[in-house]
């Protein structure tokens, strides 16, 4: 969880533009108060502004995954006919066979597939694969065909190594999330250093030390997301003489930081 006061991540950004913005108005107090806010912070504090809008808009892990795991499920089922297949072929050449069609293994490696657990379903395979081997003769009798064998053995590859892929795609999100985490937290206390140091340092004009408020920065923030929303809808814009809220009433909300 980030600590981001009660602003959205997506928001971040916007409020890191905002502050830039404040920052870069009164930076003459900011110079004087301290060094540290030279050139190289505000390089810095743009590059962090860029990362985070990055961070906030990448959904392509997600995406990945979720196309991975739809292919692992496909091919998964793919499979169940061709069980369906040897379990007939089981059936009948039942009476000839070194072990029963019951403990062919077939039914238990069905169950692994409908609880989509591959790990179970790869380990029942081999023992299938196994009485095949032994029984082939019986099986061939029957109209079994070695092909169907083979057909097996490759849709049971193509299912490992999907599962392969996405347990490692699964990991790379995990450690995606704490890095992103990682970066955001560090954003965060730079936009919270300007916030505390403007509000400080622009006392005397309560006007401008209110923009510097958290407070009014989240207020601002959601109305101009609320603009952007109506103009997507196409909704017509709110009556001429509408009264625009101001800082006062922005500033409304107590500060709580």
């Amino acid at each position: 969880m980030g600590l981001y006061y009660k602003f959205r991540q997506e928001e971040l950004p916007v409020v890191g533009e905002i502050l830039l913005q404040l920052f870069l108005r009164d930076r003459e107090k900011f110079s004087n108060f301290s060094p540290e806010f030279n050139d190289e912070f505000v390089a810095d504090l743009q590059t962090g502004i860029n990362r985070v809008a990055d961070l906030t808009q990448s959904k392509t892990q997600t995406a990945e995954i979720k196309k991975i795991t739809s292919d692992l499920y496909s091919s998964l089922d793919a499979i169940l006919h061709k069980l369906e297949l040897i379990s007939a072929y089981t059936q009948r050449a039942n009476k000839l066979m070194l072990v029963k069609a019951s403990d062919f293994g077939v039914k238990e490696a069905k169950k692994m597939i409908r609880l989509r657990n591959v790990e179970g379903y790869c380990a029942k395979i081999k023992v299938i694969q196994q009485n095949i081997a032994k029984n082939l003769d019986a099986l061939k009798e029957k109209g079994y065909k070695e092909n169907l064998g083979t057909e097996l053995e490759q849709m049971t590859q193509k299912v490992y190594d999907l599962n392969l892929l996405q347990e490692q795609k699964t990991s790379e999100r995990k450690q995606l999330v704490v890095d992103n985490n990682a970066e955001l937290n560090r954003f965060w206390k730079q936009l919270s250093d300007i916030s505390k140091t403007g509000k400080m340092l622009m006392k005397e004009d309560e006007s401008k030390a209110e923009e510097y408020m958290f407070s009014y920065l989240i207020h601002k923030v959601r109305k101009m997301n609320a603009k952007i929303e109506l103009k997507k809808k196409r909704i017509p814009a709110a009556p001429l003489g509408e009264i625009p809220v101001s800082k006062e009433e922005a500033f409304s909300q107590s500060e709580e930081l």
